[in-house]
């Protein structure tokens, strides 16, 4: 058995997307840049890849090896990453764990492999992958359709110690419930920025765990989520409820357009990456078979952008 890292999730974390190339390479430069936007100047705590936001499922087994490594080289020592190391094969799950573990991954990400498995398969699957990698896990678990591990599993790898967090997507009811179930052994987090406010009022060490908003609300001079974070460690929660409310307008967006999209069961990634262009970000076209935004949805996405008060997207010459 492998010996295992034992480090845990605090701050500000973010599930970034996978910048491609006009012609659909990855965009190596374009992970590395936006890795060292991250940590140095919105100065995250740590960063999400190849999950739902990420179109991790579009990557061939190499390209997520590159893609990390591009990654990890990017955001140095200061940032750490988690990886999404699920493969629809264990044995290819196995290749991508022991990559995240020999490239400086902090930890391994595992969604639930489709597949008709019982909870002892599902349990003994994620035993390998923890053992192969060298790292804790973190699951992701969300009430959708076939993308649940069930109680079954998640006590047993939380009470057995292989998990150092859960990231809940099911909403409030599902955070709790997992949190009665697991929250003794590891960090269950709800990865809405919207609930972060109260969940820091209940537990000033919960960390945001791991959605866009920390980058598509934030800019280098306007870290808003980091700013009612201090305020509430400052004993500020006047100050720091103000400063949750001015984000109000950007939720709203994302909202309709990011959390709406995947409650219908869609990629919100056409239009995070189109946000993302507005920050100047890397970001380059989704992958097929997912669709680029018309036309008219780019226009209404921009309105919608221009009355929160974002910068107009850079031109083609920036």
């Amino acid at each position: 058995m492998t010996a295992r890292k034992t480090m845990q999730l605090a701050g500000i974390w973010a599930a970034i997307t996978t910048p491609f190339m006009a012609n659909g390479d990855l965009d190596l430069d374009g992970i590395r840049s936006n890795a060292a936007h991250f940590g140095e100047a919105l100065n995250l705590d740590g960063v999400f890849c190849h999950g739902i936001m990420g179109e991790g499922w579009s990557l061939t087994l190499d390209e997520r090896q590159t893609a990390l490594e591009a990654l990890v080289d990017g955001c140095g020592s200061k940032l750490p990453v988690g990886v999404v190391v699920t493969h629809h094969a264990l044995r290819e799950t196995l290749v991508l764990a022991r990559h995240a573990g020999r490239t400086g991954a902090h930890h391994a990400v595992l969604m639930r492999p489709r597949g008709p498995y019982s909870d002892e398969e599902l349990i003994g699957a994620a035993k390998a992958v923890a053992d192969a990698a060298g790292l804790p896990l973190v699951l992701f678990e969300s009430n959708a359709p076939g993308m649940s591990f069930g109680p079954g599993v998640i006590a047993s790898l939380a009470s057995a110690g292989d998990l150092i967090g859960i990231k809940a997507t099911g909403g409030t009811k599902s955070v709790k419930a997992l949190r009665e179930l697991a929250g003794e052994q590891c960090t269950v987090c709800d990865p809405h920025e919207e609930q972060w406010l109260s969940e820091l009022l209940l537990d000033p060490d919960m960390p945001l765990y791991a959605d866009p908003e920390p980058y598509v609300y934030q800019r280098p001079d306007q870290q808003s989520i980091r700013a009612y974070q201090q305020a509430l460690q400052a004993d500020k929660d006047g100050r720091a409820l103000a400063i949750w409310r001015q984000l109000q307008p950007l939720r709203e967006v994302y909202n309709h357009w990011i959390i709406g999209a995947l409650d219908c069961g869609r990629s919100p990634a056409a239009a995070l990456k189109h946000w993302m262009q507005r920050m100047g970000l890397a970001a380059g076209p989704v992958r097929a078979p997912l669709k680029p935004l018309s036309e008219d949805a780019k226009r209404r996405l921009d309105a919608a952008l221009d009355a929160c008060g974002l910068p107009p997207p850079p031109t083609e010459a920036a």
